[in-house]
């Protein structure tokens, strides 16, 4: 479900080609939650506008911070067997961490009850090259009497580089949405004085190549 339409049509053709009808494009507070077929098995990305780092942490009083309790309305309808939640690592420090308690207490007490794993993920330990931290949360129903373990990292100590990634395998030349961008001849030669492991922060550029903005880094 998302009220996207282009996320529903990339769901409908990388995840659900076979059953296209399944996804739902419809505001979730529109949603009739209880009519659904039934959920044995709950994934969802609760809005994370509210919680970023780089916003204004509203938390619960922002727009969009109350959404994750329709995961909540899921579970308590369906009592699915595990759930898994996605969010910003910010989300532990919105509204002074009372949010993230606040959900995590939410969470555990839906249903029947659910055993709680809560981790801050670095994407970089797992052989991803981007620095992108995210806290998913595992919840498994407690009468199963099991537990949810949080894997350990694989690249921690050799961080993949995008040029690895990029290079092997190569991506083929027939590859989808792998089309070169159009930059102006500014930004291209800004580019070339970037080096790796560099940024547009880092680098020693010239006055003419800087980017003009203030309180960025």
């Amino acid at each position: 479900s998302d009220y996207d339409i282009n996320s529903c049509s990339t769901y409908r053709r990388n995840i659900c080609s076979e059953d296209s009808d399944s996804v739902i494009c419809e505001d979730i507070r529109k949603l009739d939650i209880e009519n659904l077929p039934p959920i044995d098995a709950f994934a969802y990305g609760f809005p994370c506008n509210d919680f970023s780092i780089i916003g204004e942490q509203k938390g619960f009083h922002g727009k969009y911070g109350p959404l994750y309790t329709y995961g909540i309305k899921v579970l308590d309808c369906f009592c699915p067997k595990f759930f898994l939640a996605e969010n910003v690592g910010g989300i532990a420090s919105a509204n002074k961490g009372k949010a993230f308690d606040k959900i995590l207490f939410d969470l555990e007490n839906a249903g029947h009850g659910y055993e709680i794993t809560a981790h801050l993920y670095k994407s970089e330990n797992y052989g991803v090259p981007q620095t992108r931290h995210r806290i998913i949360i595992i919840g498994i129903d407690k009468r199963l009497n099991l537990q949810f373990r949080v894997p350990a990292p694989t690249t921690a100590l050799s961080p993949k580089t995008v040029r690895e990634t990029f290079e092997n395998p190569p991506i083929p030349s027939d590859a989808f949405n792998h089309e070169y961008t159009r930059q102006s001849d500014k930004v291209i030669e800004r580019l070339k004085y970037i080096l790796p492991g560099e940024n547009i922060w880092t680098t020693d550029l010239p006055d003419r190549l800087k980017l003009n903005v203030k309180g960025a880094k």
